[in-house]
């Protein structure tokens, strides 16, 4: 039957089906919206657990809980941010506040790490969060990924941008065009290097994960050698918050 894992992001909704031992991904893809992730999941087999992360709007989670209960009697089990998870320690005041694909992917990376990690997700914003040796969260930064970043130079200046497709580098632009896709992707590997060698001052070589849309450009141009694109973290981290927790009736 399976296992339904879903991410349900802020601009696609990203899915795969396990075997029943996890061990392989029987199915897996992408859609824009829900009616297309509904209408894909309506050729697919009754799962024998639904599991799901949404950092969207509720009522999707909502569509989707009705329809999976309507069409396979399933209740999905949703992940929710909690202190103590699988080793991960989290030290906001109130971890409802913490995005939970951020805490999914946290719990995948340090699962996999077993020891000090950084986790940088590039997609529509660019999160960067730091674990220690111990799991301890020891917080974050939340910046706006690639996209928002030239779109808000666009909205906000009097800069216009040439329909004009480029790969960034870390070198200095020689046109409005190469500066702002340059100073885009240096700023982040910039504060990705600062965060390594902060723990590699404490002694430590920590190991880098990277997720998201821009996931391939950041890990080029940090060029660190522990660092790995890792495309499903926070479908990874979904065994882990959603641990004991059945979806099925």
């Amino acid at each position: 039957m399976g296992i339904l894992e879903i991410d349900i992001g802020n601009s696609r909704i990203k899915w795969r089906r396990f075997a029943d031992d996890r061990k392989v991904v029987i199915s897996r893809g992408i859609n824009l919206d829900i009616n297309g992730f509904l209408a894909e999941q309506a050729n697919h087999e009754k799962p024998s657990a639904v599991r799901l992360s949404n950092v969207s709007d509720s009522k999707i989670s909502s569509k989707i809980a009705d329809w999976v209960g309507v069409k396979w009697n399933i209740q999905p089990t949703a992940a929710v941010v909690c202190a103590e998870c699988s080793g991960v320690k989290i030290q906001y005041k109130d971890v409802s506040r913490l995005g939970v694909d951020r805490w999914l992917a946290m719990l995948a990376a340090f699962n996999q790490s077993n020891g000090p990690c950084l986790i940088l997700d590039s997609g529509t914003a660019f999160t960067l969060d730091v674990i220690d040796e111990e799991g301890l969260h020891l917080g974050g930064f939340i910046l706006p990924g690639l996209g928002l970043m030239r779109e808000s130079l666009v909205s906000k200046t009097g800069i216009r941008l040439e329909n004009q497709v480029l790969e960034p580098t870390l070198e200095l632009g020689n046109s409005t065009q190469e500066a702002v896709f340059n100073g885009g992707v240096a700023s982040l590997v910039a504060l990705a290097q600062k965060e390594i060698e902060e723990q590699r001052k404490k002694g430590f070589k920590p190991n880098v994960f990277i997720t998201g849309g821009d996931a391939s450009l950041l890990n080029d141009l940090l060029a660190y050698p522990m660092s790995q694109i890792e495309e499903d973290l926070v479908l990874d981290g979904l065994s882990l918050g959603c641990h004991g927790k059945s979806g099925s009736d």
